[in-house]
């Protein structure tokens, strides 16, 4: 069976530090229909050498001055062929074998779009926690940001129905883009797999970044709850089922029934525990 063209976006600035894994991580998945799109803001710390470095597995590139996260992952997309399309940011991770798995969930033509479990990793790259999760709903979607973004596929028709990602928001396109796809009856499938993982690192920390993410969280879901209707301590929007099946997949990686795939680069041995705090609590 031929496999469907996947194009990846990672928008990238002066993150030399994790980028070159972050390449690895997409090239060395196997998977022989790829089309990987590297778009960088004209970094300073050694970035392009980085690039360079991988360019003659890459489809397209540049390392130029542009407006931003936002901006870049448009500007990758306008060169896309993909039939199934996704973003890394230049911190995280994809996991082993997950673009073979993205793909056949897709090839029931009715699944417009797919998500999958979150690792947790340190700037060291060594994991720190899992995210699992039940099938998200339309409402759990409308109340509560827990889709993990580098685990998150749409096919082609997807973007040509939703359009580009809002370079109005700096830290939540993506939500700003789940519930948008929402707009037009689009929840993702879920793949029970441990898709991505998600750095933390110091750079995330700053205080202003949390407020204006914060800011840009309430503004996205108040267009579909209303004025004054979203609270980060609000839960009462998330139905009792899924926040209790939460719990369960919670309980179930403490107890270590749920195990992660190795992550790569990662010293081998460390076991996370279950993460509640890379996704908004619900």
């Amino acid at each position: 069976m031929t496999q469907p063209r996947i194009t990846i976006v990672t928008p990238s600035f002066n993150q030399a530090e994790y980028l070159e894994q972050t390449l690895r991580s997409v090239l060395d998945q196997g998977y022989e229909n790829l089309e990987y799109i590297v778009v960088d803001g004209g970094s300073t710390d050694g970035s392009r050498a980085i690039i360079e470095k991988y360019a003659d597995r890459l489809s397209w590139w540049c390392s130029e001055k542009d407006g931003g996260q936002t901006h870049a992952i448009n500007k990758g997309f306008d060169h896309a062929t993909g039939d199934i399309m996704g973003y890394l940011n230049s911190d995280d991770l994809l996991m082993p074998g997950s673009l073979h798995r993205v793909a056949r969930a897709m090839r029931r033509q009715r699944v417009q779009a797919v998500c999958g479990w979150r690792v947790l990793i340190d700037g060291a790259g060594q994991p720190a926690g899992l995210y699992a999760y039940p099938q998200p709903t339309a409402q759990v979607l409308v109340h509560r940001a827990v889709l993990p973004q580098e685990t998150v596929f749409w096919r082609r028709a997807v973007w040509e129905r939703v359009g580009r990602f809002d370079e109005s928001f700096r830290f939540t396109m993506d939500l700003d883009y789940w519930l948008r796809m929402l707009e037009h009856g689009i929840v993702p499938r879920l793949i029970r797999r441990f898709i991505g993982a998600f750095r933390m690192h110091e750079a995330q920390k700053s205080q202003a970044m949390q407020d204006v993410g914060h800011t840009e969280r309430v503004r996205v879901f108040e267009r579909y709850l209303g004025e004054g209707a979203y609270a980060e301590s609000n839960r009462a929007g998330v139905p009792f089922l899924w926040r209790r099946k939460l719990h369960v997949y919670r309980k179930l990686i403490q107890k270590g029934w749920i195990k992660a795939p190795a992550v790569p680069g990662a010293v081998p041995g460390a076991v996370p525990g279950a993460c509640d705090h890379a996704v908004s609590r619900v």
